[in-house]
Protein backbone atom coordinates (compact mmCIF):
# COMPACT_ATOMS: atom_id res chain seq x y z
CA UNK A 1 0.00 0.00 0.00
CA UNK A 2 1.17 3.54 -1.30
CA UNK A 3 1.94 6.48 1.28
CA UNK A 4 -1.28 9.22 0.84
CA UNK A 5 0.09 12.36 -1.16
CA UNK A 6 -2.09 14.50 1.05
CA UNK A 7 -0.77 16.34 3.44
CA UNK A 8 -1.50 14.91 7.29
CA UNK A 9 -4.46 17.52 8.29
CA UNK A 10 -5.71 16.96 4.92
CA UNK A 11 -5.50 13.26 5.31
CA UNK A 12 -7.21 13.75 9.03
CA UNK A 13 -9.92 16.13 7.28
CA UNK A 14 -10.97 13.81 4.89
CA UNK A 15 -11.36 10.70 7.18
CA UNK A 16 -12.97 12.76 9.24
CA UNK A 17 -15.15 13.43 6.86
CA UNK A 18 -15.45 9.50 5.52
CA UNK A 19 -15.95 8.36 9.71
CA UNK A 20 -18.72 11.31 10.42
CA UNK A 21 -20.95 10.21 7.67
CA UNK A 22 -20.29 6.62 7.41
CA UNK A 23 -19.53 5.36 10.86
CA UNK A 24 -20.92 8.02 13.54
CA UNK A 25 -24.19 9.12 11.62
CA UNK A 26 -25.70 5.78 11.09
CA UNK A 27 -25.08 4.88 15.05
CA UNK A 28 -26.85 7.74 15.64
CA UNK A 29 -24.04 10.25 16.83
CA UNK A 30 -23.11 13.63 15.04
CA UNK A 31 -19.40 14.51 14.69
CA UNK A 32 -19.41 18.16 15.15
CA UNK A 33 -16.87 20.24 13.11
CA UNK A 34 -13.13 19.70 14.23
CA UNK A 35 -10.10 20.92 13.39
CA UNK A 36 -7.03 18.49 13.59
CA UNK A 37 -3.45 18.31 13.85
CA UNK A 38 -0.72 15.98 14.41
CA UNK A 39 1.52 17.71 17.67
CA UNK A 40 2.36 16.72 20.89
CA UNK A 41 -0.50 16.84 23.89
CA UNK A 42 -0.09 18.91 26.69
CA UNK A 43 0.93 16.33 29.02
CA UNK A 44 2.05 12.64 28.74
CA UNK A 45 4.75 13.05 25.85
CA UNK A 46 7.18 11.06 26.94
CA UNK A 47 7.92 7.61 28.93
CA UNK A 48 11.37 6.48 30.32
CA UNK A 49 12.01 4.90 26.08
CA UNK A 50 11.18 8.69 24.95
CA UNK A 51 7.81 7.28 23.46
CA UNK A 52 4.13 9.06 23.87
CA UNK A 53 1.78 8.12 26.76
CA UNK A 54 -1.03 10.52 25.09
CA UNK A 55 -1.49 9.31 22.38
CA UNK A 56 -3.92 11.86 21.66
CA UNK A 57 -6.29 14.80 22.85
CA UNK A 58 -9.82 16.75 22.26
CA UNK A 59 -10.26 20.21 23.49
CA UNK A 60 -13.20 21.29 24.06
CA UNK A 61 -15.26 24.59 22.77
CA UNK A 62 -15.02 26.76 25.41
CA UNK A 63 -10.53 26.97 25.03
CA UNK A 64 -11.05 28.01 21.06
CA UNK A 65 -12.12 31.46 20.64
CA UNK A 66 -13.71 30.23 17.77
CA UNK A 67 -15.33 27.70 19.42
CA UNK A 68 -14.41 24.53 17.47
CA UNK A 69 -13.19 21.32 19.33
CA UNK A 70 -9.34 21.02 18.34
CA UNK A 71 -7.70 17.50 18.05
CA UNK A 72 -4.20 16.90 17.87
CA UNK A 73 -2.44 13.35 17.01
CA UNK A 74 0.56 12.65 18.54
CA UNK A 75 3.85 12.75 16.18
CA UNK A 76 5.21 9.82 18.04
CA UNK A 77 2.95 7.36 15.21
CA UNK A 78 4.77 5.56 12.41
CA UNK A 79 2.22 5.96 9.43
CA UNK A 80 4.40 3.78 7.08
CA UNK A 81 2.81 0.84 8.00
CA UNK A 82 -0.75 -0.29 7.44
CA UNK A 83 -0.42 -1.24 11.14
CA UNK A 84 0.53 2.30 12.25
CA UNK A 85 -2.11 4.23 10.09
CA UNK A 86 -4.67 2.06 11.65
CA UNK A 87 -3.20 3.12 15.13
CA UNK A 88 -3.69 6.75 14.15
CA UNK A 89 -7.12 6.31 13.16
CA UNK A 90 -8.17 4.25 15.98
CA UNK A 91 -6.62 7.29 18.18
CA UNK A 92 -8.84 9.54 15.91
CA UNK A 93 -12.21 7.49 16.12
CA UNK A 94 -11.46 7.36 20.01
CA UNK A 95 -10.87 11.53 20.02
CA UNK A 96 -13.78 12.54 18.13
CA UNK A 97 -16.25 10.46 20.35
CA UNK A 98 -14.92 13.14 22.63
CA UNK A 99 -16.08 15.75 20.23
CA UNK A 100 -19.46 14.33 20.09
CA UNK A 101 -20.44 15.79 23.39
CA UNK A 102 -17.64 18.30 23.94
CA UNK A 103 -15.79 16.58 26.26
CA UNK A 104 -18.00 17.02 28.85
CA UNK A 105 -18.20 12.97 30.28
CA UNK A 106 -14.65 12.39 29.98
CA UNK A 107 -14.76 8.37 29.45
CA UNK A 108 -18.10 8.08 31.47
CA UNK A 109 -21.06 6.41 30.21
CA UNK A 110 -22.00 9.11 27.39
CA UNK A 111 -18.07 8.38 25.95
CA UNK A 112 -18.41 4.77 26.02
CA UNK A 113 -21.84 4.50 24.72
CA UNK A 114 -20.48 6.34 21.74
CA UNK A 115 -16.80 4.84 21.93
CA UNK A 116 -18.70 0.75 21.94
CA UNK A 117 -21.17 2.01 19.15
CA UNK A 118 -18.29 2.79 16.56
CA UNK A 119 -16.48 0.19 17.42
CA UNK A 120 -13.59 0.91 20.14
CA UNK A 121 -12.84 -1.93 22.56
CA UNK A 122 -12.64 -0.89 26.68
CA UNK A 123 -10.56 0.08 28.93
CA UNK A 124 -11.82 3.72 28.15
CA UNK A 125 -8.74 5.34 28.86
CA UNK A 126 -7.03 3.61 26.31
CA UNK A 127 -9.98 2.08 24.22
CA UNK A 128 -8.41 -0.39 20.98
CA UNK A 129 -10.32 -1.04 17.86
CA UNK A 130 -12.68 -4.17 17.41
CA UNK A 131 -11.97 -6.23 14.24
CA UNK A 132 -15.19 -4.34 12.58
CA UNK A 133 -14.04 -1.12 13.17
CA UNK A 134 -10.41 -2.17 11.59
CA UNK A 135 -12.11 -3.84 9.09
CA UNK A 136 -14.06 -0.18 8.53
CA UNK A 137 -11.07 1.59 8.48
CA UNK A 138 -8.80 -0.22 6.05
CA UNK A 139 -11.74 -0.46 3.77
CA UNK A 140 -13.15 2.78 3.62
CA UNK A 141 -10.01 5.10 4.77
CA UNK A 142 -6.82 3.10 4.16
CA UNK A 143 -8.07 1.64 0.56
CA UNK A 144 -9.35 5.36 -0.24
CA UNK A 145 -6.29 7.49 1.19
CA UNK A 146 -3.38 5.14 1.61
CA UNK A 147 -1.34 4.94 4.15
CA UNK A 148 -1.16 8.06 6.56
CA UNK A 149 1.90 10.36 5.65
CA UNK A 150 3.92 10.44 8.39
CA UNK A 151 7.02 8.76 9.98
CA UNK A 152 7.60 8.25 13.95
CA UNK A 153 9.30 11.27 15.42
CA UNK A 154 10.42 11.39 19.65
CA UNK A 155 11.78 12.56 22.03
CA UNK A 156 14.87 11.03 22.97
CA UNK A 157 16.49 11.61 19.15
CA UNK A 158 18.96 14.12 20.67
CA UNK A 159 21.39 13.52 23.35
CA UNK A 160 21.65 15.89 26.06
CA UNK A 161 24.94 17.84 26.72
CA UNK A 162 26.81 16.38 29.64
CA UNK A 163 29.05 19.15 29.60
CA UNK A 164 29.85 22.66 27.60
CA UNK A 165 33.25 24.45 28.00
CA UNK A 166 33.43 27.91 28.72
CA UNK A 167 35.59 30.30 27.43
CA UNK A 168 38.43 32.19 29.79
CA UNK A 169 40.40 35.11 27.80
CA UNK A 170 42.74 37.57 29.38
CA UNK A 171 42.28 40.91 29.59
CA UNK A 172 45.19 42.35 28.23
CA UNK A 173 46.29 40.23 25.48
CA UNK A 174 44.73 37.60 22.97
CA UNK A 175 45.46 34.68 25.46
CA UNK A 176 42.31 32.47 25.45
CA UNK A 177 41.42 28.98 26.04
CA UNK A 178 38.03 26.71 26.66
CA UNK A 179 37.20 24.66 29.63
CA UNK A 180 35.12 23.03 31.85
CA UNK A 181 32.94 24.73 34.61
CA UNK A 182 34.64 22.94 37.23
CA UNK A 183 37.80 24.60 36.04
CA UNK A 184 36.58 27.67 36.10
CA UNK A 185 35.33 27.47 39.79
CA UNK A 186 38.97 26.46 41.02
CA UNK A 187 40.98 29.18 39.93
CA UNK A 188 41.64 32.11 41.39
CA UNK A 189 39.02 34.82 41.00
CA UNK A 190 42.01 37.67 39.41
CA UNK A 191 44.55 34.62 38.24
CA UNK A 192 47.33 35.82 36.28
CA UNK A 193 47.15 35.53 32.45
CA UNK A 194 49.20 32.19 31.64
CA UNK A 195 50.60 34.22 28.69
CA UNK A 196 51.60 37.55 29.21
CA UNK A 197 51.18 37.84 33.24
CA UNK A 198 49.87 41.14 32.74
CA UNK A 199 46.52 41.01 32.29
CA UNK A 200 43.97 38.65 34.48
CA UNK A 201 42.03 35.47 33.31
CA UNK A 202 38.33 35.76 33.64
CA UNK A 203 35.55 34.62 31.99
CA UNK A 204 34.37 35.62 28.46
Amino acid sequence: MKKSKLSRENYLIQATDIMRKSLFKPKGYKVPKVELSISWATRGNRNKKGDAKTLGQCFPTQMHAGGINQIVITPNYDGSTIQGSLDILGTLVHELVHAVDDCVSGHGKAFKDCALAVGLTMPMRSTGESEELKEYLRKNILDKLGLFPHKKVTLNGTKKQTTRNIKVECTCCEFSFRTSRKNVEMMDELSHCLACDDGYLEVA
